[in-house]
């Protein structure tokens, strides 16, 4: 089976593809409006191992508002769509009714044809169906949370032994290029929350994420490589003076950088039998405390925008001048309200 390209390797020898792609991936993540969830040079990064790389499928796992959908089905237009499918399953649906109509302006109606967009919870998906068809697959795994990564590891991945394939995982961060504050924050230590403060550090991975756990777990029974992006860079670039200083000229610091957060493997490297855990579907697990207390505040603070905006005080102004003027159970009341059941009809 062909070898996976470093996320070095790739970015080099993609550098003319990339920084021809740089205005298009700007306007995407500024019409998008979510920069802080995909740097500019993750844009980079992503695009240059799919145009070197070339699989004929893209599994997307977890999209949020889609910042690496528009990435993926950027570079598919680029390779043909009967050269590069994208299947891009998420429970959210933001990028349906809010993303597309932002973007649609900026690209053709035949654009949104690379990708099979499903809002659908993953673990319910039939895994072979999603890769029968591929020869050579990519895997964006960005869905958090332990159960996701059961269905990943116990019925996704077995059917990619076969076939040449790689999988990205957003979300970590190489400790020995990429590290933060060793502090404990406020929060204390990690408790299973995904995506939020605070985070762990294992081995030389930092994440804020579980399958990062169940990734290395993985990875370490097969005596598989589970690869460091930024690593990848830092070995095959930042010591070559002219390459760092071309990369830098041609794509600018925003679309090149020696930072990366994500790492990726392969069962391609695997040097014997493969072990899969078992995948038994359960009843829907019930939020853990801490997003239950997230939506509750997102809820919260939604409904105060709402209370303060001024479409909101003027009818709250005129629902009290109404029940002077009109208390209920009056006449006037009742001939207010069939005047304005009237109009409204």
């Amino acid at each position: 089976m062909s070898k996976v390209p470093s996320p070095a390797a790739a970015l080099w020898n993609q550098r003319e593809a990339i920084a021809a792609l740089r205005e298009r991936f700007r306007n995407f993540s500024v019409a998008i409006g979510e920069l802080s969830s995909l740097s500019y040079y993750q844009w980079a990064q992503l695009a240059s191992i799919v145009l070197e790389f070339r699989p004929d499928c893209i599994v997307e796992l977890g999209r949020d508002v889609g910042n690496s959908t528009a990435c993926f089905m950027e570079v598919a237009n680029l390779l043909g769509p009967t050269n590069c499918h994208i299947v891009s399953l998420c429970r959210r649906s933001e990028w349906l009714t809010r993303t597309t109509p932002r973007i649609r302006k900026l690209v053709s109606p035949e654009w949104f044809n690379a990708a099979d967009i499903r809002v659908c919870d993953i673990r319910e998906c039939d895994a072979r169906a999603l890769v029968k068809e591929a020869d050579r697959c990519l895997v964006f795994w960005d869905a958090h949370g332990f159960e996701v990564a059961e269905w990943v590891l116990g019925r996704l991945l077995p059917e990619l032994v076969n076939k040449p394939h790689v999988i990205l995982m957003h979300d970590l961060s190489d400790t020995r290029f990429e590290a933060g504050s060793r502090e404990y924050p406020e929060t204390g230590i990690w408790k299973g929350t995904n995506a939020r403060e605070p985070g762990f550090w294992l081995g030389n991975i930092f994440s804020r994420v579980a399958q990062a756990i169940s990734a290395v777990d993985f990875c370490t029974r097969n005596n598989l490589a589970l690869h460091s992006a930024a690593e990848s860079l830092h070995s095959e670039i930042a010591g070559d003076s002219k390459k760092t200083m071309e990369l830098r000229e041609l794509l600018g610091d925003e679309f090149f950088s020696l930072e990366a957060h994500w790492f990726w493997f392969t069962l391609n490297e695997a040097p014997g039998d493969i072990f899969f855990p078992p995948y038994r579907p359960s009843m829907e697990v019930p939020q853990s405390i801490q997003e239950l207390a997230a939506d509750n505040r997102d809820l919260r603070n939604a409904l105060l925008a709402v209370q303060n905006s001024a479409s909101w005080r003027i009818l709250n102004k005129w629902r009290r001048m109404r029940d002077r003027a009109a208390p209920l159970n009056t006449f006037q009341r009742r001939l207010y309200d069939a005047v304005v059941r009237r109009f409204t009809l």
